[in-house]
Formats: structure tokens, sequence, C-alpha cells
């Protein structure tokens, strides 16, 4: 024989769960969740601003430089027969950075494009 059991629609079954009531944390947990959060958040906004300055400075081919050659003192370098500013510029160009912008700085510390055998230019070395 076969037995079906229907629920009444308005009659739901009710589990009870043993209730207890939950204390209430103290005070020094929230402000430490809320300081955790704020320094994640301030690493997370740290980095993104970082990497961010790092992708805008590949795009105009100026990315950050090092520290060392933006502290440098002063270069002296005098100018050999046939040199140009590109090949001056060639040499002092720091790593990973287009060299136009080292060739126009170089154009605007001497002055222009022409050269003379002799002549000293005197720039700073994360030029």
């Amino acid at each position: 024989m076969n037995t079906a059991v229907i629920y009444n629609s308005y009659e739901i079954p009710q589990v009870k769960l043993n209730s207890y009531s939950a204390r209430p944390l103290p005070q020094e947990v929230y402000r430490r969740r809320r300081l955790a959060v704020l320094a994640i958040v301030g690493i997370f906004l740290f980095l993104t601003v970082l990497l961010a300055n790092e992708i805008i400075g590949r795009i105009h081919g100026v990315p950050g430089g090092s520290i060392v050659e933006a502290a440098g003192n002063p270069v002296v370098y005098v100018v050999q027969p046939g040199d140009t500013l590109w090949e001056i510029a060639d040499k002092f160009n720091p790593k990973g950075t287009d060299i136009r912008h080292t060739v126009d700085r170089l154009a605007k510390v001497t002055g222009g494009s022409q050269l003379q055998p002799g002549q000293r230019i005197v720039f700073e070395r994360g030029l």
C-alpha cells in the first residue's frame, strides 16, 4: 500500500534550532578590522598609482628613472670632431627612455643643433 504525505499549505513544519544570543564584539575588534581594510585599500591605491605612472611614462617615452641618476653630479662633455647630438645622447641616455627626449634636452643645453669641436656641454647625469 502506498502512503502519501500532504502538508497543509497553511501549516509549514518548523524546525527549532537551539537559539543563543551572540555577544556583541568589543569596539577594538571593529577598529582593527577598519584599520586593516584601510591599510589594504591604501596599499592597493598606492600600487595602482605607481603602475599607472609607469604605464603613462612608457606611453610618452619617459618611464621613471633611477634615483641614482637623478641625484648625480653634473657631467661635462667635450665635443669631439664629428660628434652629433644623437651620438652624445646615445652615450648619456638613461636606460629605457626614448632617445629623442635626450636629444631635445641636449639641443636646449647647447642652444641649438650646431656643435663645435672643443665645445663643453654641461648637463645633469639623468638628462
